[in-house]
């Protein structure tokens, strides 16, 4: 049959069950026969001539239950179908068709057939029409003897990470869809989409004592996200992950640990696992990375609950990871001066020139000294802290800040500025900012045209 027969025999087919609805169970046999003897881009071509209400009816026969052949299809039956037309369809046809089969099983079970047998085409449109979904917090329920059960992750959230998940990144053509696939999603939506990917479940038991709540995370989905963008060059596309992992870890943070009526054991763990990919990200890109932050997220919070992170997991490794990467923001293996890295230029919005390199390099001092003081650690534990960060900054770079006869920014100055704080953890924390911008033998900061740009910037994020 033509492709426009068998729209038409499987229209008139689905608007006619049989006698009590008996000939369903075979009326659909029979319709996912006749689309498998398409070629996979007549497939494409049928689907995408089914109306909406086309579509509607199928789903419900397909989902329809009764007996002597009026059931619809098994769920391997199920998948049979949306393997078979998601091979050649449209991404924009998939995601109508995913209207259609609206339950949370399903939405998962079609995105998986996406993800195994769409194109890398049909899997971007597929996600920029889904985006939109990830809005209404669709979260699955359930209730079973003396409590309930709450997957608190968006089911279209969850369908297109399991779509991202699926770019084949060994070969550019699947990491340039993937990345253009990330940059097409809006920041709420891939939050919403990192959010699945920590999977939290929330369990409610009910006693005679009373009601409590149970929280497990499962972010393996998300972990694969991140790894997976490690190997992107596209800074845009890394650091919007970045910042949607940094959201969900920030929720589960919330809810860490043992409170009043809740419990959640093992988050740390999980925590520290996502933050770890985090910064296999960041350290692929410190420059490209916080440039996108700052453009996306002024005041610095993703960023300044990342460095939280990782210094509460590590405090001694985590003031080297983020030394390393305050390095490169300062010019760290460019050939340039320091002063030099600090003045130069870039075009700006209009193309007017601006102290990009000031500008990011504030930036990240600013939610060094934000995350920092999120630690609420007293003065001499944020000393240790700070001391550890810009020493490791220091052993860093093998050109600009490393070299003190250079810089002038030696470990000694680092003690000194920090003694001086006179044991108040404001003032300690303070040095993180102080010392961020050259300085010369004596400690004194940068004076230039450059200045303001940093400062501003960092008070900004400071005053997250």
């Amino acid at each position: 049959m033509s492709v426009t027969e068998t729209v038409s025999t499987i229209q008139s087919r689905t608007r006619d069950d049989g006698f009590l609805s008996t000939s369903r169970n075979s009326h659909l046999k029979q319709t996912v026969q006749d689309l498998k003897g398409l070629t996979p881009t007549e497939r494409g071509e049928a689907l995408g001539k089914f109306t909406n209400d086309d579509l509607h009816e199928i789903a419900n026969d397909v989902n329809a239950s009764g007996i002597f052949g009026a059931d619809g299809l098994s769920n391997d039956e199920k998948r049979d179908l949306f393997n078979t037309l998601a091979d050649g369809a449209k991404g924009e046809d998939l995601a109508r068709l995913a209207t259609a089969f609206d339950s949370r099983e399903d939405t998962q079970l079609l995105a998986e057939s996406v993800a195994s047998k769409g194109s890398n085409e049909a899997k971007q449109a597929y996600i920029q029409q889904m985006a939109s979904r990830t809005a209404d917090n669709d979260y699955g329920m359930s209730a079973y003897l003396g409590g309930a059960s709450t997957e608190r992750s968006d089911k279209d959230a969850k369908a297109i990470l399991t779509v991202l998940n699926s770019f084949d990144t060994s070969t550019g053509s699947g990491r340039a869809a993937l990345d253009q696939a990330i940059k097409g999603l809006p920041q709420g939506a891939l939050d919403s989409v990192a959010k699945a990917g920590v999977d939290e479940t929330t369990f409610t038991s009910a006693s005679m004592g009373g009601s409590h709540i149970s929280v497990t995370y499962k972010a393996d989905q998300l972990n694969a996200l991140l790894d997976k963008v490690a190997g992107s060059a596209d800074a845009q596309a890394k650091a919007k992950v970045f910042g949607a992992a940094a959201q969900a870890v920030s929720g589960m943070r919330e809810n860490a640990g043992v409170h009043l009526g809740m419990t959640s054991i093992g988050t740390d763990d999980k925590i520290a696992g996502v933050v770890d990919r985090m910064t296999k990200v960041m350290n692929s890109d410190p420059r490209g990375i916080t440039d996108q932050l700052n453009k996306a997220d002024a005041y610095g919070l993703r960023l300044s609950t990342y460095v939280a992170e990782v210094l509460r997991k590590d405090p001694e490794g985590g003031a080297k990871t983020l030394g390393d990467q305050l390095a490169q923001l300062q010019g760290a293996g460019t050939g340039q001066a320091p002063a030099q890295f600090f003045e130069a230029q870039a075009p700006g919005t209009n193309g007017t020139p601006y102290y990009k390199n000031a500008e990011t390099l504030g930036y990240y001092a600013g939610a060094l000294r934000a995350g920092v003081d999120a630690l609420n650690k007293d003065a001499t534990e944020t000393g240790i802290l700070v001391k550890a960060v810009l020493g490791a900054a220091i052993g860093a770079a093998s050109l600009g800040r490393a070299g003190g006869s250079a810089t002038g920014l030696t470990n000694l100055v680092v003690d000194e500025v920090v003694n001086q704080a006179n044991g108040s953890r404001t003032e300690t924390a303070r040095v993180l900012e102080q010392l961020a911008v050259p300085v010369d033998g004596n400690g004194d900061r940068y004076q230039g045209p450059a200045t303001a740009t940093f400062d501003s910037k960092a008070a900004k994020v400071r005053a997250q």
